[in-house]
């Protein structure tokens, strides 16, 4: 398995960005697996660098300011993107198994919505691998996974998409913070399922 696909091409006019957040819920965690879809990622992947100007670090939803989130936002409602959310409350042990089912749930969605390229935030190699291994088994018996598939490091923009439809879940689900998260559901961008 190539570790990571950084700067690679995007195969087709239809992506999906997978990232994930586990904050913290009392004892445990909500853990939240996130799958935006993106129309025309070339064009999109540059306007979303646009997001943090010239600053060379990538965009991180949780220490962004007021201004860098606004921006994202805005951006996430002109591109027509579609986000899925899927999320569950685990113990700290529970988040491997947890990761697992949310990524093979997405998967499966993504395969029947005729995604032809995933791209999934890398973790480390030991996570990375744990991932190829679900995506394997979630069409083990249907001829093999139907889309293109990587890993990628926060560097690349497109997933910064998908970490800011996580932390803005987040903010929901935890701190009753909901002004970002309905401008976004009202709007028809994302959905949040708990599985």
């Amino acid at each position: 398995m190539t570790r990571l696909s950084d700067g690679q091409p995007i195969r087709g006019d239809v992506v999906a960005v997978i990232d994930e957040s586990s904050p913290v819920a009392g004892a445990g965690v909500y853990y939240v697996v996130t799958a935006a879809v993106v129309f025309d990622p070339s064009n999109i992947r540059h306007r979303v660098g646009g997001v943090v100007g010239e600053r060379t670090s990538p965009f991180h939803y949780r220490r962004e300011g007021p201004e860098a989130i606004e921006r994202m936002v805005a951006l996430i409602e002109d591109i027509g993107l579609m986000a899925s959310v899927l999320w569950r409350p685990v113990a700290r042990r529970g988040q491997v198994a947890a990761r697992r089912d949310l990524l093979a749930a997405h998967a499966r969605r993504l395969a029947h919505d005729g995604i032809t390229h995933v791209i999934i935030e890398s973790g480390d190699e030991t996570s990375d691998q744990r991932d190829q291994e679900t995506l394997l088994d979630t069409f083990a018996t249907e001829g093999g996974v139907p889309f293109r598939y990587d890993w990628r490091s926060k560097a690349e923009p497109l997933l910064w998409i998908a970490d800011a439809i996580c932390g803005i879940t987040a903010e929901h689900l935890l701190e009753g913070n909901h002004t970002i998260f309905d401008r976004l559901a009202n709007a028809g961008i994302i959905e949040v399922v708990n599985i």
